[in-house]
């Protein structure tokens, strides 16, 4: 697991304060996305345990949540780390839109996932980390 962190942190960066990712979103830390209950104020630079606490705490999510999208003992365990990875980035919700990448992931033809991830706005949006997961689902 700590490599699908630290490749997340690659991906995402790490900035100690509140800050607008690419879609002009609150965010903060490792692709933190800033809510109301959140108890972070704009203009503070935060130390990195706190930014460590809240990346974690994402990361949990992230991993109960993809394995709410497949059966980690089904698939190697680079498949699983990128739909983390998705997770992550996405949200459990958006991810459960990619119903092509899914049904291609159920039938272990990883080739075409890796297309049907491709496909995407996600791919348009963020088109390094979508060609770094692609590369890695077309290898498994």
């Amino acid at each position: 697991m700590e490599a699908i962190k630290q490749r997340i942190i690659e991906h995402e960066g790490k900035i100690n304060k509140i800050y607008k990712d690419s879609l002009g979103l609150k965010t903060f830390g490792v692709g933190h996305l800033v809510l109301q209950s959140d108890e972070l104020e704009e203009g503070v630079e935060y130390s990195d345990d706190v930014v460590m606490r809240y990346f974690e705490k994402d990361f949990e999510t992230a991993v109960s949540d993809a394995k709410k999208f497949i059966d980690p003992d089904e698939h190697p365990e680079d498949i699983f780390g990128v739909i983390i990875e998705m997770c992550f980035q996405l949200g459990y919700p958006r991810l459960c839109g990619f119903k092509k990448f899914k049904a291609a992931l159920e039938e272990k033809d990883y080739l075409l996932a890796a297309e049907e991830m491709l496909d995407s706005r996600w791919a348009n949006q963020t088109p390094e980390r979508a060609n770094d997961l692609a590369e890695i689902v077309r290898e498994a």
